[in-house]
């Protein structure tokens, strides 16, 4: 049997960044949730028209999100829904999201039920999501969500939460986030998984985080792109299979 890898990715971005060697290594499909933003990390010409802006920054990151799929073999899905700054909100604000979990059920569940159904069946189909690691807005809501929808999901695949990168090479940042994603899925058992990278496949996921030129200001480095676990001393991703005790 098969498997079907699914990665939900917030942004244009996050997989690459958290568990871009373990996508590039066992291929799948990843599935961007918020893809229509204004925000880029570097000072490029932009427009300044608001709507002209949003199109522009749109087009810029999905054509580095594009770019990336194709180097890694990845199929790749947009949902189109916009990120907090369109709506006059921080990124970090979390207050009422559950306003922002219900429009993100809508357009998400139906996708991986007609995922899951095109699939070899129950089991067949491993879901990747973020941990909500750091805080984002957007990726806390996609956390909520797959566990708003749980006991649904989980009859056709298994999930795995990831550690969001770059956030959680911060050892406070990624211990308050662990924290509260046990807290989300209390009574649910989390197992963590690491995937240690040699130093080709290192210098293979830098080279594919740069593919991202609009979010870095400055060359990524290998330290931000490995959790502050000091369970191992090579650049590494984590994985935590979710599993009822």
């Amino acid at each position: 049997m098969s498997i079907l890898h699914l990665y939900l990715s917030p942004h244009h971005d996050d997989v690459c960044f958290s568990i871009g060697h373990i996508a590039r290594q066992q291929g799948g499909e990843l599935v961007n949730l918020f893809t229509q933003s204004d925000y880029v990390e570097v000072a490029i010409p932009l427009p300044v028209e608001r709507q002209e802006r949003i199109e522009a920054v749109s087009r810029i990151r999905r054509e580095e999100d594009v770019r990336y799929c194709r180097t890694c073999g990845l199929t790749r899905h947009d949902l189109c829904l916009s990120e907090p700054s369109l709506f006059g909100l921080d990124p970090f604000d979390l207050r009422d999201i559950e306003n922002e979990i219900a429009p993100l059920s809508e357009r998400l569940i139906p996708f991986l039920e007609e995922r899951f159904y095109k699939s070899d069946g129950p089991g067949a189909t491993a879901l990747y999501c973020p941990m909500g690691i750091g805080g984002h807005r957007n990726h806390l809501s996609t956390l909520m969500t797959i566990r708003k929808h749980y006991d649904l999901i989980r009859q056709s695949c298994t999930i795995w939460l990831y550690e969001d990168l770059h956030y959680a090479s911060d050892p406070a940042a990624r211990e308050a986030g662990i924290l509260r994603a046990t807290a989300v899925f209390e009574g649910i058992r989390l197992n963590s998984f690491l995937t240690r990278l040699s130093p080709a496949a290192v210098d293979r996921k830098l080279g594919d985080a740069r593919i991202y030129h609009s979010q870095h200001r400055q060359p990524p480095e290998a330290a931000r792109y490995t959790p502050a676990s000091n369970a191992a001393p090579e650049v590494h991703e984590a994985i935590w299979k979710v599993e009822i005790p």
